[in-house]
């Protein structure tokens, strides 16, 4: 949940200085733990660079120069040297040796069953012409004979040979741990005396020899070979030892039905001329009104020296909550980012992805239960919120740690998608416990500024978990991925842990007691009757039932987030990667960008005007996107639409915060804040569950057309809302601030 507070504080040089002085502390904090997990990424692609993978395709010859002590080998790196460019045995007959692939394969591996792998080689052989065996090579999957073939080449020069293999059914998957192997047979006496009468084999001193030439050679030959990969999330790679029945192939793709665009005409059409009539009138519809209105300075912000507690240190405030931030992130951008689209690779349909993010989001559209049970159950010997902290973050990872233990991820969809459930229950406590930990430490005239680091921050957890663990999942693997957040969250829970919130705390339960400090004497008790009924009060109001409307329809056009993963990867080619760092590093600060063009916009022209115009205008682009299927395969075009959209949403998001806000009742501002947040939330899950009837039934195009008119319903509801309703009816609506 967000902190908002609807007033200004006037500060000093000194106070504006020391926050300058202190901003990088959250940020270095973010940067630390980015830099560490790509330097994790760059560790694993320069570790992997010997096998093969769809952008690393050409496999590379390598040995001694004797051939006879067995040394010969292959890979798919070019960075390596032979002592000779070749090896060589000083016979002709008998020859049969074989070049394996100097390590198994570290995963599966998928050829283009129309394609071939181009092989090329080069020998050089000094034997007789009259008799014997001719030069034979063969393909094989370990010990598996695929592809042979026999050679005719003349003696005494070097011969370049080109082999196409073409690719058969049983060629185009190969297990993990398997092994390409190229065989070598060749058997004929060497020259006889006649032959040896010719003056260039005389010259060439007419003795037997078998050479086969290395990829580094220096006779101008080309030894390599280049194979036909495919990505795993390619509709081509298939397993054949997991036949596709019908249900698992309907997965593989959406559906085929199609609503032409002159059905939806009449609705854009008449949404365009709405907007344009409530423009006409925007006094009467209060499109103007500036939801986060400045107040005069009510109170000087005196420079203090800094503390070690989060009560008396602004730096030990911004460190924690931003750190715990970044927590929520990681987790968020992992399951929407990273295991989303391993998931789609992996074959896994659009209803079960949007069943995996259902339980994700379901603990945070009842999070609002969380808030009793932290306010009525603490130990503040250790502090009114840190124990909850703790809690939540011991959860957090226990929960990640076991998923570890789950054989395979991808088959156990159902256990795996419970235990996110569970990750996630622990995950919204986090998030609770920290609001309210915000609440309790941070000064007024902190709470805007720290806000957007903690936003920061969160966003910085998602490209982490979106972004990073994306890049380098196609080197760990999925388990390798969950284990990378063990120690990130590990670290992240050190700073809580050793960090009070007020003087007089103690750090550890086994602690040495102390006098406990008195804002606990003087903490205002509600009775649980007089919240209700408050509640109650704040609700009854036309704006506020209509904030509900408004959050229960934000999030309908969210049914495109399992789709698109689908889209990008298995029809357009896009690789995992790929898609990871555009939607989790590209999107993630676009989407920050959004929010910030969205809040100046908001200021200047008002909110209510920016949610409407800014929905209207993600609407049409998806309008767009849905009617230029023709575009898809441009990348760039892709990107920029996606982009927009997500520029335009960010907008609708940030005023709508905002003006939620506003028409939040100050007495009960927690309470009714979260339970629109909730309800976002509950947004989100009804939106996924429109993913597997959507997508079972129609085409892309048609999608984008639904995502469109669904995000309509979000100016129909905002124009409605009165924002100064709570303000005229309600007395003191100003948000409550932490105890003295």
């Amino acid at each position: 949940m967000k902190v908002f507070i609807l007033r200004t504080e006037g500060k000093s040089q000194g106070g504006i200085s020391i926050q300058n002085k202190n901003r990088v502390t959250c940020i270095g904090f973010c940067l630390v733990l980015l830099t560490s997990l790509f330097a994790s990424s760059v560790y694993g692609q320069v570790s992997d660079t010997t096998q093969p993978t769809p952008e690393n395709d050409t496999m590379y010859l390598w040995g001694d120069s004797s051939l006879a002590n067995g040394n010969c080998f292959t890979h798919f790196s070019s960075d390596e040297t032979t002592e000779f460019g070749f090896g060589e045995f000083d016979d002709t007959q008998n020859i049969d040796f074989s070049c394996s692939l100097s390590n198994p394969l570290s995963q599966e591996l998928f050829l283009d069953s129309e394609g071939s792998i181009a092989l090329s080689l080069g020998f050089l052989i000094q034997s007789t012409e009259n008799s014997g065996d001719d030069l034979v090579l063969s393909f094989l999957k370990d010990s598996e004979v695929l592809a042979q073939q026999e050679f005719v080449i003349p003696t005494y020069e070097d011969e370049q040979i080109n082999w196409n293999i073409q690719i058969t059914e049983n060629m185009s998957y190969w297990e993990e741990g398997t092994l390409p192997v190229l065989q070598v047979q060749f058997n004929k006496p060497g020259p006889t005396t006649l032959e040896c009468l010719d003056p260039a084999k005389l010259i060439a001193g007419c003795e037997p020899k078998f050479r086969m030439y290395y990829s580094d050679n220096t006779a101008g030959l080309t030894v390599e070979g280049v194979f036909p990969i495919l990505n795993a999330s390619d509709p081509g790679a298939l397993n054949p030892n997991q036949p596709v029945d019908d249900s698992e192939a309907t997965a593989l793709s959406v559906g085929e039905g199609a609503i032409s665009i002159v059905l939806f005409s009449p609705w854009f059409i008449g949404i365009i001329l709405f907007v344009g009539f409530i423009t006409m009138r925007s006094e009467r519809f209060q499109l103007g009104v500036v939801l986060e209105e400045e107040a005069e300075e009510t109170e000087h912000v005196e420079r203090l020296p800094e503390g070690k507690t989060l009560e008396d240190s602004y730096r030990a405030r911004v460190l924690t909550l931003c750190a715990l931030y970044v927590a929520q992130g990681i987790p968020w951008g992992f399951i929407t980012v990273t295991f989303v689209t391993f998931l789609a690779g992996e074959g896994v349909g659009a209803g079960e992805l949007a069943l995996l993010l259902t339980l994700g989001t379901l603990p945070w559209s009842v999070k609002f239960l969380w808030g009793p049970v932290i306010d009525r159950f603490q130990y503040p010997k250790m502090g009114r919120r840190r124990p909850w902290v703790l809690i939540a973050q011991l959860g957090m990872i226990i929960s990640l740690s076991a998923m570890l233990f789950i054989p395979d991820p991808t088959s156990d969809l159902t256990v795996i998608a419970t235990m996110f459930l569970i990750y996630n229950i622990f995950t919204s406590l986090q998030d609770v416990s920290t609001d309210a930990l915000a609440v309790d430490v941070l000064k007024p005239h902190e709470l805007e500024k720290v806000n957007s680091y903690m936003f920061t921050a969160k966003a910085v957890g998602g490209i982490i978990g979106g972004a990073g663990l994306g890049t380098i999942i196609g080197f760990v693997g999925i388990k390798g991925a969950i284990f990378l957040q063990i120690p990130i969250l590990v670290i992240i829970m050190l700073v809580p842990l050793f960090m009070t919130e007020r003087p007089g705390e103690k750090l550890f339960p086994w602690s040495e007691d102390s006098d406990l400090p008195f804002w606990e004497d003087v903490e205002e008790k509600r009775d649980i009757k007089d919240i209700f009924s408050d509640v109650k009060t704040a609700f009854s109001l036309r704006s506020a039932q209509l904030g509900i409307g408004l959050s229960l329809v934000m999030s309908l056009s969210f049914f495109m987030i399992p789709v698109l993963p689908l889209l990008f990867v298995r029809e357009l080619g896009w690789s995992e990667e790929q898609f990871n760092a555009t939607k989790g590093g590209l999107i993630l600060v676009v989407t920050m960008i959004g929010y910030m063009i969205g809040g100046q916009l908001g200021k200047r022209f008002g909110g209510k005007l920016i949610i409407i115009y800014s929905a209207l205008g993600a609407a049409i682009l998806n309008l767009i996107w849905g009617l230029t299927e023709p575009m898809w395969g441009s990348e760039l075009f892709m990107m920029s639409i996606w982009c927009l959209h997500t520029i335009a949403w960010a907008m609708v998001a940030i005023n709508t915060y905002s003006l939620m806000m506003r028409v939040t009742w100050g007495k009960v501002g927690g309470t009714q804040f979260t339970g629109y947040m909730a309800m976002m939330n509950l947004s989100a899950i009804i939106g996924y569950q429109l993913t597997d009837p959507f997508a079972t039934r129609f085409d892309y195009p048609t999608l984008f057309l639904l995502a469109g008119l669904l995000e309509t319903f979000v100016i129909l509801v905002a124009v409605m809302i009165d924002p100064d309703e709570t303000n005229r009816l309600l007395p003191n609506n100003q948000l409550p601030q932490p105890q003295p």
